[in-house]
């Protein structure tokens, strides 16, 4: 038997509280290992702040995600995938990546899920009809995934603005998906969202903590993988990928 709506709002739920309750430690980690961020001209805090919050946020996903999403490769693969791009994250945020690996890394998590099964296959447009993308499938998904990644990334700006925008999108996303009965897709999205609403918590102006590019990467990915994951034929990507726009 598959996930349902009631195991999307348990999955919602977990990942909020769990998130809520981990930042404090997230930030307590981020200062011992260098994680700040200073004041600056351009800022908008008068004092170093720790980002290395979107631990709590995986954290969060992690455990729902093995309690409520399917066991299946595809399930496994976006928890994987997870892991590998909060990794990229983390260090960025300790050390500061250099643009051309920050991407390198974002690429091969987003393989991860695409190779397991995630990716667009087939298209169907008007007065055209549909159409196999063929090998082409691949490098096009990956492109979409580290795309919403990024844009995510740059919106991280602002205390709770990347957050509160996921928390909007995933909610939307959950809602369509359970409707169209891409029920996986909703209990990820549902997830997401409450992981980011757990740190919306901290994150809100004025924030304690940052989510850092642990937390933006992550976010952009899981939103990214479930619009995928979700899309039934052209009418539903359409309709999931509308609001994350």
């Amino acid at each position: 038997m598959g996930p349902t709506t009631t195991d999307a709002v348990l999955a919602f739920l977990a990942a909020a509280a769990v998130a809520w309750l981990l930042v404090p430690y997230a930030e307590r980690l981020a200062f011992k290992v260098g994680a700040i961020d200073l004041p600056k001209e351009r800022g908008l805090h008068d004092r170093p702040m720790p980002r290395l919050s979107g631990l709590a946020i995986l954290a969060g996903v992690e455990l729902a995600g093995w309690i409520w999403l399917p066991d299946d490769g595809q399930s496994r693969a976006i928890l994987l995938g997870a892991v590998a791009i909060a990794a990229v994250g983390v260090v960025d945020d300790i050390h500061g990546l250099p643009a051309l690996p920050k991407l390198i890394g974002q690429v091969a998590a987003s393989l991860i899920p695409v190779c397991a099964g995630v990716r667009v296959d087939n298209l169907t447009l008007p007065f055209v009809g549909g159409f196999d993308l063929g090998w082409t499938a691949y490098p096009l998904t990956v492109l979409g995934i580290v795309a919403v990644v990024n844009v995510i990334n740059f919106l991280d700006g602002v205390d709770g603005l990347a957050a509160g925008v996921c928390t909007i999108a995933a909610i939307t996303l959950a809602a369509i998906a359970l409707s169209l009965e891409r029920n996986a897709a909703g209990v990820l999205a549902a997830l997401t969202a409450g992981a980011a609403l757990g740190f919306l918590r901290h994150g809100f102006p004025p924030a304690s903590s940052f989510m850092g590019d642990t937390g933006s990467n992550l976010l952009g990915f899981l939103l990214a993988t479930a619009s995928v994951q979700g899309a039934l034929k052209t009418n539903a990507e359409i309709a999931l990928d509308f609001p994350l726009i």
